[in-house]
């Protein structure tokens, strides 16, 4: 009887380690695969203006940005209402902030919507992009800037070549 006790608490104390060694495998495993899938830091892509995005659609927009000659900044922090918020650009000359969102995931929609309630609360000019937007980012940019300013202002404007940066002349613009 007693070899039977002993055979089942080895038997147990076996039962419970495989289970911590299958546990934190799994755990591993799924931390790994879900860093995988996060947005780092090290992805940059440099723009033609000299900025360095992170993202290839941020890239995109900047681009579009600088075809459009429009003076932007990118990625610089403001305080609305006490809170810290990193926007992706601001365009000064018509006071507008640009949101690029691009990216998935739980954490990064509560991001999301925090940011844009305290765009509301601060009463502040903002044009979202999102990512299916950046398939005709020339005609959908086009069409948000317009908002913001007036039709001469826009006809004055000059229009860059995304590829060389040469001005472009009224037969070529959008």
């Amino acid at each position: 009887m007693e070899t039977y006790l002993a055979y089942f608490f080895i038997g147990g104390i076996i039962c419970v380690l495989l289970f911590i060694v299958f546990y934190y495998s799994i755990k591993k495993i799924l931390e790994k695969w879900q860093r995988k899938y996060v947005p780092t830091r090290a992805t940059k892509f440099k723009c033609m203006d000299g900025h360095v995005t992170r993202s290839k659609g941020e890239m995109i927009i900047d681009n579009a940005l600088t075809y459009f000659n429009i003076k932007h900044e990118y990625e610089k922090e403001i305080t609305i209402h006490g809170s810290p918020v990193k926007y992706d650009w601001f365009l000064s000359e018509y006071d507008v902030y640009m949101e690029y969102w691009g990216y998935f995931g739980k954490q990064y929609f509560n991001r999301k919507k925090e940011k844009l309630l305290l765009y509301k609360k601060g009463k502040l000019n903002l044009i979202s992009i999102e990512d299916i937007m950046l398939e005709n980012i020339y005609e959908n940019l086009k069409n948000l800037l317009k908002k913001y300013m007036t039709s001469e202002k826009w006809e004055e404007k000059n229009f860059y070549c995304p590829n060389c940066g040469t001005r472009l002349d009224n037969r070529l613009k959008c």
